[in-house]
């Protein structure tokens, strides 16, 4: 069973997609902001990290810039989760993140389950 470690201060959120991922036949544990999503990425190890960008504490930019640096933790496949999208013309949608230069694959809230899944299966090369 893969292991998934989702970062996401709103808890109404990480509920949803607890839920459809476990439904799923996915391991999944989660935390509220980037500095704890760092922590438990180096305990847990998990196989692929669900990252929200705008949270208390540290932001998810400066938490995948530390565990990109990190040798435990940086070939962990990320998917940015953000609500930034409500920043864009309507129609548009935000599907990458740049992080120092790498883009990164983003879903957007509210999200769609079917692509939530598609994009995780396919960080896992499912």
């Amino acid at each position: 069973m893969k292991k998934i470690l989702i970062v996401d201060d709103d808890v109404d959120i990480v509920d949803l997609v607890e839920n459809r991922l476990k439904k799923n036949n996915y391991e999944v544990t989660f935390t509220n902001d980037g500095d704890n999503g760092y922590r438990k990425a180096i305990e847990q190890k998990p196989d692929l990290i669900i990252m929200d960008v705008m949270m208390p504490n540290m932001h998810g930019g400066e938490a995948v810039k530390l565990l990109k640096a990190n040798d435990i933790t940086k070939n962990i496949p990320v998917l940015f989760f953000t609500a930034m999208n409500s920043y864009l013309p309507k129609g548009a949608e935000l599907d990458q993140i740049n992080v120092n230069g790498q883009l990164y694959p983003a879903i957007t809230k509210p999200f769609e389950p079917n692509k939530l899944l598609a994009a995780i299966k396919s960080l896992l090369g499912e």
